[in-house]
């Protein structure tokens, strides 16, 4: 039983790694290659979007790194728990509070293809 709870744990630490490899600005880069110059509200017309993004720190021997990320959003789906389809990302109008939702899976594989080909890897 303790094994599937350390099992659990560290699906959950993996998937959440992975996500937060995707930054606010990579998540433009990414909408910006398949055509979109610029994001504009279906409703209202604006293009003043947001990416609802946090940041995390971490600290070890070699000093404190910082970073930010786009808050992907958890669904109340069917699935296995820790599946990358029961998220997906938002941009937000900042006039009208439109919601704009993006499936998670293809950006991140976006992402993760971009940070291996300039060698950051993905494996961090």
């Amino acid at each position: 039983m303790e094994d599937e709870k350390q099992r659990q744990m560290q699906l959950q630490l993996t998937l959440q790694r992975r996500l937060e490899k995707v930054t606010p600005e990579l998540f433009s880069e990414y909408l910006f290659e398949r055509g979109v110059k610029t994001v504009i509200c279906p409703i209202c017309g604006s293009d003043d979007i947001s990416i609802p993004n946090a940041s995390s720190m971490t600290v070890g021997p070699e000093g404190c790194e910082s970073s930010t990320y786009a808050i992907p959003v958890k669904l109340d789906t069917e699935g296995p728990p820790y599946s990358l389809v029961k998220y997906e990302y938002r941009l937000i109008c900042k006039n009208c509070a439109y919601s704009m939702h993006f499936a998670t899976w293809p950006v991140l594989k976006w992402v993760e293809q971009k940070l291996s080909d300039s060698g950051k890897g993905t494996n961090e």
